[in-house]
């Protein structure tokens, strides 16, 4: 009876949804970065830039938060879910920098793959949040939870595999130890973008 008393306030969702299309945006940059041999100062400078811009949000998000009596969600799981959100694009900034640091040219094929699945992940992250100002798709939400979850398996399993392989096949050591460093900012990625769907279900089930 009193949820339903209580005004919607849209702007949470608006911004949030900003900084999903960013990171959707980001990571498909860094997909780029990983499918071409060459140009990654260009890509890192944008992945920069969309960094900034999501900072930015996630600022705009905690200063209405503290301005804001009554909020559409508990306080606590607005501040958690910015702050993870805002970790997975710091990530894979992360990544596009040392990319364009270490200037690989020989780019494993299992990096591509990485990449692709943390591309998948954030499209699911950003229908999820989506979806949050609707609690009566809680199905739905679910749905993706589970799918996300999978992926971050997925993305773990791509890393060690990948490491296991350039241990035995890899003759320059600082060529693994470049790809050591950049594989595992891909794939904590993807360990932040199930810790969003882990909120989402949570602020779900405690709202429905």
């Amino acid at each position: 009876m009193f949820k339903s008393l209580v005004p919607k306030n849209d702007v949470f969702y608006e911004l949030f949804g900003q900084i999903s299309a960013n990171l959707v945006e980001g990571v498909q940059t860094l997909v780029q970065m990983l499918s071409q041999c060459g140009g990654y100062d260009e890509h890192a400078v944008r992945l920069k830039s969309l960094e900034h811009q999501t900072d930015q949000l996630v600022h705009a998000i905690m200063s209405h938060l503290h301005k804001t009596f009554i909020t559409p969600i508990e306080r606590e799981d607005i501040h958690q879910l910015a702050v993870r959100l805002d970790d997975i694009l710091d990530l894979a900034e992360a990544a596009s920098s040392r990319i364009d640091l270490y200037r690989p040219c020989n780019v494993p094929r299992e990096a591509q793959e990485l990449s692709q699945v943390l591309l998948e992940s954030v499209k699911l992250v950003r229908e999820m949040i989506g979806l949050l100002p609707d609690m009566k798709k809680r199905k739905r939400i679910m749905e993706l939870t589970v799918e996300i979850n999978r992926l971050e398996d997925q993305a773990d399993y791509i890393r060690r595999s990948t490491l296991a392989r350039l241990f035995r096949e890899e003759k320059d050591p600082f060529e693994l130890i470049k790809w050591k460093d950049i594989l595992e900012y891909i794939e904590r990625a993807t360990d932040r973008c199930e810790d969003v769907a882990d909120i989402t279900e949570g602020i779900v089930l405690e709202n429905t």
